[in-house]
């Protein structure tokens, strides 16, 4: 039986697993038990995980992606004040501005730098 070679299994006592077995053949006898076993886990160690860094770092960059989500779920897909200020700034010429430039190459650098710091 493969139960037997688990690490720190109840079964690995003396004389538990001769009991099992032995219940197996009498199995259509009425009052057939496999003994007592006071406590099942003496002896065995607790199982135990660790989470990394990287992955609680991971688990809070999925939660503000589910709050920014939810945030941007709550806006309506066209907004008009928005969209009239952008064409107002297009057609002054304001996007082709170097200082409007030297800021948006600014804010993708830094979103770049973001993303390699995972």
């Amino acid at each position: 039986m493969a139960m037997d070679k688990i690490n720190g299994s109840p079964l690995l006592r003396q004389g538990i697993l001769d009991r099992f077995r032995g219940a197996e053949r009498g199995a259509g006898q009425t009052g057939t038990n496999l003994g007592s076993i006071a406590d099942p886990t003496a002896g065995t160690t607790a199982d135990k995980a660790d989470i990394s860094d990287a992955a609680r770092r991971l688990i809070d960059l999925r939660q503000a992606v589910d709050v920014g989500r939810r945030a941007l779920a709550d806006l309506p897909d066209v907004r008009p004040e928005k969209v009239a200020a952008a064409r107002e700034r297009l057609a002054t010429g304001f996007y082709n501005s170097v200082e409007v430039r030297d800021a948006v190459a600014e804010r993708v650098a830094g979103v770049v730098a973001g993303i390699e710091s995972l």
